[in-house]
């Protein structure tokens, strides 16, 4: 299958704008005249963005009243990126779209390895296994970044969830360890971290100038 596409990843906690920013980009590469296909990972409510059984395996993963082990959650969002790889970005991809994911790989780095203690060779092993090169590959990857105090405040303005969610109802502590792994993971594999207390607009034309920057269009 012929990969002429671009994959563009946009990565970082909950709160930090992530799926704004992919469809912010998503609506300016469409008015330029770009074919463009977004998924959410593991799921979305969206069915444009995922398929059923990776929104199945969302509803499990999100799902804070079934206690599991880290493991366990390596497998579930391994077997959610195994579906959406192959029925989601690999074909579109192959049509030359430029593909736009709110997280990849990266957030089980720093999710359950930094935050639950899982091996990083271990995820990574099982990435390989379930995916491809290409998924571990992006052509660009950035990482929208936020101190303790300003995500917790954008937390709080959603309110109380309806619904645990299985790591975002965690505490400040798992909270911290996640955000610091963001910004080691960034360093480590030099990604490009955008302070995302920024506004919603200045975060964009940042994003926008990687873009330019990368060879995406």
């Amino acid at each position: 299958m012929t990969e002429a596409g671009k994959y563009v990843v946009i990565e970082g906690n909950d709160g930090t704008g992530k799926s704004t920013q992919v469809e912010m980009l998503a609506a300016w590469l469409r008015d330029s005249g770009k074919l463009v296909q977004v998924v959410e990972e593991p799921g979305s409510d969206n069915p444009d963005k995922t398929t059923p059984i990776a929104n199945e395996l969302r509803n499990v993963i999100k799902n804070g009243s079934l206690a599991r082990s880290p493991e366990i959650n390596l497998t579930l969002f391994s077997a959610a990126r195994r579906e959406l790889w192959r029925e989601k970005i690999e074909p579109a991809l192959a049509r030359g779209a430029i593909v736009l994911s709110a997280r990849n790989y990266l957030s089980t780095l720093a999710y359950q390895g930094k935050g639950e203690g899982l091996d990083e060779e271990e995820i990574i092993r099982m990435t390989r296994l379930f995916t491809h090169p290409r998924y571990m590959n992006p052509d660009l990857s950035l990482v929208l970044t936020l101190d303790h105090d300003t995500r917790s405040h954008r937390i709080a303005k959603r309110g109380e969830l309806e619904n645990p969610d299985t790591f975002e109802s965690r505490g400040s502590d798992f909270q911290d360890k996640v955000n610091a792994a963001y910004v080691q993971i960034a360093e480590a594999r030099g990604i490009a971290a955008i302070d995302a207390s920024n506004s919603v607009d200045e975060v964009h034309q940042e994003v926008r100038r990687y873009i330019g920057g990368a060879n995406i269009l």
